[in-house]
């Protein structure tokens, strides 16, 4: 997994921090879900499948949780990231493609993972 840039909060697009707002409110509903049971391995298989069915791609912009280095932008493999990313970043993950059209996230619930998605809107 190649990282060659770290881009700031202010090259997104606008929209992307609107729909992470959005999905972080505990009325929204997720698009998939998958039991916590279902062990590391079908997790993972999960949500590079997930990602995958929204069009996200494998350059992507990825937040990192750092005040001073908020996104990391990474060119990912075809197969086998979730583990990757997972391993370094925690079970919450936040996922934008880098050209800023389609937008992943999972959360790490009590008893489930749960998945959401948002493309960007037209003529944004």
């Amino acid at each position: 997994m190649r990282c060659p840039d770290y881009p700031g909060a202010a090259d997104l697009p606008a929209w992307i921090p609107a729909k992470i707002d959005e999905f972080t409110r505990t009325d929204s509903v997720p698009a998939t879900a998958i039991s916590e049971e279902a062990g590391p391995e079908r997790v993972n298989a999960w949500l590079e499948a997930f990602a995958h069915g929204q069009g996200l791609g494998t350059h992507v912009l990825l937040r990192t949780g750092m005040a001073f280095f908020p996104w990391l932008e990474c060119q990912l493999p075809e197969s086998g990231w979730a583990t990757i990313v997972r391993g370094a970043l925690g079970d919450d993950l936040f996922v934008a493609s880098a050209d800023g059209n389609v937008l992943v996230v999972v959360f790490a619930e009590e008893y489930d993972y749960q998945g959401f998605a948002a493309h960007a809107p037209e003529g944004r």
